[in-house]
Formats: structure tokens, C-alpha cells, sequence
């Protein structure tokens, strides 16, 4: 009988505890949260267009700041697993396990979106600025129907360019000209190092530089740029992949170039553009 009353008296007790949790709890609620960072894998700044999605809940991130990608946070979760979705324009979408605990949650390395495409890409237009002695080209991609590429993945390109002076009938050409030119002797052949510009109010957010020394000293006073943009599949090869490719490619004579990339790109691993800006300012100042 003296057992059963201790029983009876343990019971209680847990029954009141049990109460006094609830009460606490609905008195003093606590928020289960998930943080999270995603950036783009090539730039390591924010994805443009980003969807976020965890328990039926929803967040979109369009531009965010100059600063790197900021972090992200589901609030008013339940705890449990669950799986966070991460989708983009032109980007692989990722889906990631997640077990939540009550209280905050945070994810700890940040979600790297591979980027697969440039949509729309038809083409390259580039316009090339003096910077002290370094010449620097803004790089814009172009859609088929004209209109600028203007919101997209940070692929990693590999640029090529070739620095001639620019000549008519062998000689130098003086003034600007649509006609008859042709391109003389070569100032500088070389892969360019380009950046990314992740400033929400960028334009054009890819840029490139030929170093003044690199380029040979001349005095002509128009230079034609031959460029070689090439735009790696990600899925297909790496940034490592391009760039044994174009190791071989770039030592090849100009005209032999295009043939050789022709067959990387029916393999599916790149697509190649070329551009050639004539009229260059040159003349080492």
C-alpha cells in the first residue's frame, strides 16, 4: 500500500512538472530558425533571382549588396527533418537534407551554386578604355536579338587576346578606318585576367586589363585587338578542363584556331566567341 501512495505521489509530481513545461513554454516561446548562406561557386557573391524554399515557406533574393552574399533565415520552423531547396536562372538547383532542433539552426558552409549557362548568349561585344597605361576592356554579353545579358552566372571564362598594329597598304594607318585595313605587327598575344563587379547597380559585370608593359612599345596610333572568349560548360569541364584545352589551342596559328575549338564544341565542353575591335587608340602614352 505504501508503495502505491509513492507512486501515486511520483505521478503527481511529473504531472505538475509536465504542466509547469507546457506553461513555460507557451509563456516563453523560442523561435526554431534556419541560417544560411549561398553564393555563386565561380564569384563567391550573391545568385541574382535566388529561391529559397523550406516547409511550405518561401523566401526570393534578387539583388543583394557589394559586400558578398548576406545570410539568409527561415524563422517560425518545426523541428524535425526537412529539406531546403535552392533554385536560380541558368544554375544547377541543389536540394539539402536539413535536421532542425528547436531554437536556431544555422548551416555551416555556405551553398555554392554552379552556374550552367549565360542565357540568351549570342555574342561578345567588348569596348576597350585607357586606365593610366593599362588598357581595360568591359566585356558585354549579347542576346540574339540584341538586347544586353545583363543579369547571369559568373562562368568562368577564358580570354585571349592579340595586340597588332593596325596598317593599310603596309604601312600604319593615321586616321580611323572602316575600310582596307588590315592588321600589321603584333604587339601582344596573351590570356587575360578578368573581374567580376557584383555592385547591384552594375551593368556589365565582367572586366579584363592588358598591363601597359606587357604590350610592345609602338607609336602607331591605331592598334586592332583580336579577342577569343571561351565559355566553359560547367557541367562538362571545369575551369581546370578549359584551360589544358586552351593551353594547346592558343599556340596554334590564328587561322587553325576555330577548327580546333570546333571540335571541343560539338563535344559539348565550350563554346567559343570571337571579336575583333578595330580603330583601337594605341601609341604608348
Amino acid at each position: 500500500m505504501r508503495g502505491r501512495r509513492v507512486l501515486i505521489g511520483a505521478l503527481a509530481v511529473a504531472a505538475v512538472a509536465a504542466v509547469a513545461a507546457v506553461v513555460y513554454v507557451a509563456g516563453n516561446p523560442v523561435d526554431t530558425t534556419y541560417e544560411f548562406v549561398v553564393r555563386d561557386a565561380v564569384s563567391g557573391d550573391w545568385v541574382w533571382d535566388a529561391t529559397f524554399r523550406l516547409q511550405g515557406r518561401v523566401i526570393r533574393s534578387h539583388f543583394q549588396s557589394d559586400r558578398g552574399p548576406r545570410p539568409q533565415v527561415f524563422t517560425r520552423l518545426q523541428p524535425g527533418q526537412a529539406t531546403l531547396e535552392i533554385s536560380a536562372p541558368s544554375y544547377v538547383a541543389q536540394t539539402i537534407p536539413v535536421s532542425l532542433k528547436r531554437g536556431e539552426n544555422r548551416l555551416a558552409d555556405p551553398v555554392e551554386l554552379v552556374g550552367r549557362e549565360i542565357p540568351d548568349l549570342a555574342e561578345w561585344i567588348i569596348f576597350e578604355s585607357w586606365e593610366g597605361s593599362d588598357l581595360v576592356q568591359e566585356l558585354r554579353p549579347a542576346s540574339a536579338a540584341g538586347p544586353a545579358v545583363t543579369n547571369h552566372p559568373a562562368l568562368d571564362l577564358w580570354i585571349g587576346a592579340r595586340v597588332s598594329v593596325q596598317v593599310a597598304d603596309g604601312v600604319p594607318v593615321r586616321e580611323e578606318t572602316d575600310t582596307g585595313a588590315a592588321r600589321g605587327e603584333e604587339l601582344y598575344r596573351g590570356k587575360l585576367q578578368w573581374t567580376w563587379d557584383a555592385a547591384p547597380e552594375t551593368t556589365f559585370r565582367y572586366r579584363a586589363s592588358i598591363p601597359g608593359a606587357d604590350i610592345k612599345a609602338s607609336s602607331a596610333p591605331y592598334w586592332v585587338i583580336d579577342y577569343l572568349i571561351v565559355v566553359p560548360v560547367p557541367t562538362a569541364a571545369g575551369a581546370g578542363g578549359i584551360d589544358g584545352i586552351m593551353e594547346q589551342v592558343w599556340e596554334l596559328p590564328p587561322e587553325a584556331i576555330a577548327a580546333r575549338l570546333g571540335t571541343h564544341e560539338q563535344a559539348g565542353t565550350l563554346t567559343a566567341y570571337q571579336f575583333t575591335s578595330w580603330n583601337v587608340a594605341g601609341g604608348r602614352r
